[in-house]
């Protein structure tokens, strides 16, 4: 559950460096500005990858979650090589890896539905699934305007991450639940 604290650090620290626009410039640019920036930006970066792998390694292992683990870990392996590489390289984006992302909710939402409790949490999957899509053909067609490029990512990425925020409280309340039951 902390991948958005540590996407909103990504999100909102460009407010502080100085000829840094958050509105215009991508997240993955602060990693070309000041030293303390650049890097706290590639740590935050690589600590919301290895949450998302621990966070997909425990749905194989309290749902035998095969695809949301499949994808959710390499949705997470894309997020460290992110913090490891600077925008530029070719694995920075793990050669495009990072598309697998459209898919992770309605995965999730379709083999862990034991381990959330309500079924607008499902149509919540089913919606940010749909987003994705929305973001990617709006990125990749040019109808997202080039000069507003910083905000409309920052949306999307607080969208996603607070998903798994929220995904991630969803199976801790109905494991609790379950633990609690004795079953």
């Amino acid at each position: 559950m902390f991948i958005p604290v540590f996407a909103f650090y990504n999100i909102f620290v460009g407010l502080l460096v100085s000829g840094y626009s958050v509105v215009s410039q991508h997240i993955s640019e602060l990693a070309l500005e000041a030293q303390f920036f650049a890097y706290s930006h590639r740590l935050a970066d690589v600590l919301i990858g290895l949450s998302m792998c621990l966070f997909a390694i425990a749905c194989l292992s309290i749902a035998r979650a095969k695809f949301t683990f499949l994808t959710m870990f390499s949705f997470g392996i894309t997020w460290i090589f992110a913090g490891i590489f600077i925008l530029g390289s070719p694995l920075h984006d793990l050669y495009g890896l990072t598309t697998i992302l459209i898919v992770v909710p309605v995965l999730f939402a379709l083999e862990m539905r034991e381990y959330y409790s309500s079924k607008n949490f499902q149509n919540f999957c089913v919606l940010i699934t749909l987003i994705h899509i929305v973001f990617f053909w709006f990125f990749s067609y040019g109808f997202m305007p080039i000069e507003y490029k910083g905000v409309t990512q920052r949306i999307w990425v607080a969208i996603t991450l607070v998903w798994y925020g929220l995904a991630a409280y969803q199976v801790v309340s109905v494991a609790n639940k379950k633990i609690n039951k004795g079953t």
